[in-house]
């Protein structure tokens, strides 16, 4: 049951780190969040009163406080856990929508900050244009039949602003090699619980009813690109999506969706061109929707919006993660923290990393996986990581990394982060 409580001022309510999954309404007094900027380290303020919210997105996503929220005056706070939040809340549509626009501006922001620093302007980029470097990026990683799919997109609504010819050559290099891929190998589709709509609270989408909307692809498939307009949604029915980023001429894995997950909703929600490429990654089935529909059959439907909100904030937990190990200037200790990274969000792993006993774990990633998440290049990666090999902490193979000691990863990346707070507090001491 929520639970009314009184705060003085000066009280914390909860402390950056902390994994306290309560969310809370502030009914009379002020709050103040203080978290600090990745990018510059400065201490970052903001003031929440009466009516608002705070702790919603590590509270839905499971996730540690990013924050410290700060009693500023004496208060009155309603402490809701995530089931009262769903109860209360989940069809109250202005709420939830409000909820869902500010969390996916706040994932946009985030793409957008990690494009800055890995040095990417989208939006100077012509849509016909930014196509054809993800097309060529789609070649280089010769993912041929997705190449393809993207130059067809080209040539049907963008042919008057890119050339031509060179469009037309790539199609006829990148057809030839797909035929000749897809004849060497057999496409399979996924199997077990990736097969079916599993979630109780989208159950209700594997009705005769929904067939209409049903859409198959195959694997390599892209059903969304980077650039075109948002006009439709998707929900997985089986199979897996990648969704994928182009950096620099590069394809960065963002994450990899299974079954009742949703994608595409961001362009919905606020009208703006896509920000990333979704492939199926294995031969799939989604349920696509319009944007009339959107309102129609996810936000009038409590259970599906809870599902999104929850969603929305594991994907900005996980973007700030991601953009986190990407500020890191060293990049061995940057490959360090995406096994870091990778250890938080595996319960399996995590009793390793709290234990004092080394042991040795398996990661089923490549180094281009690695790649993807550290912005750098496959050829960066497979160099440093054959480096870390060499120096006996890991363990390298065409499929999966092992990890010799976790412990030896943490050490590396706490060293770099004392370094740097040294490095601050000595340059505070000389100003003073």
């Amino acid at each position: 049951m929520p639970k009314s409580m009184s705060f003085a001022k000066g009280s914390i309510v909860y402390f950056e780190g902390d994994k306290d999954e309560s969310i809370y309404i502030i009914q009379q007094g002020i709050v103040i969040l203080k978290s600090i900027e990745l990018e510059t380290g400065s201490v970052q303020v903001e003031t929440l009163k009466t009516g608002e919210f705070f702790g919603v997105k590590s509270a839905l996503a499971h996730m540690p406080r990013t924050e410290t929220a700060c009693v500023a005056d004496d208060s009155m706070i309603l402490q809701l856990s995530v089931s009262d939040f769903e109860t209360i809340f989940s069809n109250k549509q202005a709420v939830t929508e409000k909820m869902l626009r500010v969390f996916s501006f706040s994932l946009r922001d985030l793409h957008k900050r990690t494009e800055e620093i890995l040095k990417k302007d989208a939006a100077e980029t012509p849509a016909g244009e930014g196509m054809f470097l993800i097309a060529n990026a789609f070649y280089n990683d010769e993912e041929y039949r997705s190449c393809c799919d993207i130059l067809k997109r080209i040539i049907e609504k963008h042919s008057s602003t890119v050339d031509m010819d060179q469009v037309n050559k790539l199609y006829k290099d990148a057809a030839l090699k797909a035929e000749q891929q897809e004849h060497n190998q057999s496409l399979s589709s996924s199997t077990g619980s990736d097969n079916e709509v599993t979630s109780a609270s989208l159950r209700q989408f594997a009705l005769p009813v929904f067939d209409r909307f049903t859409k198959n692809y195959k694997k390599g498939d892209v059903i969304i690109s980077e650039f075109e307009p948002g006009e439709t949604f998707y929900l997985i029915k089986s199979g897996q999506v990648q969704i994928v980023k182009t950096m620099n001429g590069q394809n960065k894995n963002l994450d990899v969706l299974k079954p009742s997950e949703f994608f595409g909703e961001m362009a919905i929600l606020d009208n703006s061109p896509r920000t990333a490429t979704c492939v199926a990654r294995t031969d799939c089935s989604c349920l696509e929707f319009s944007k009339e529909n959107f309102k129609l059959l996810v936000m009038s439907n409590g259970l599906i919006v809870m599902n999104l909100l929850k969603l929305f904030c594991k994907r900005i937990c996980d973007q700030t993660r991601r953009l986190k190990i990407i500020l890191i200037k060293d990049i061995s200790v940057r490959i360090a923290d995406i096994f870091l990274m990778l250890v938080e969000t595996d319960k399996s792993k995590q009793k390793a990393l709290r234990d004092d006993i080394p042991q040795k774990l398996k990661f089923d990633v490549t180094f281009g996986d690695i790649a993807g998440w550290a912005g750098i290049s496959q050829n960066v990666a497979k160099d440093e990581l054959s480096k870390m090999q060499d120096r006996h902490k890991i363990e390298m193979y065409e499929t999966y990394i092992n990890v010799v000691n976790i412990h030896d990863m943490k050490r590396m990346v706490d060293s770099y982060y004392k370094k740097l707070s040294d490095m601050a507090n000595s340059s505070g001491a000389n100003k003073n």
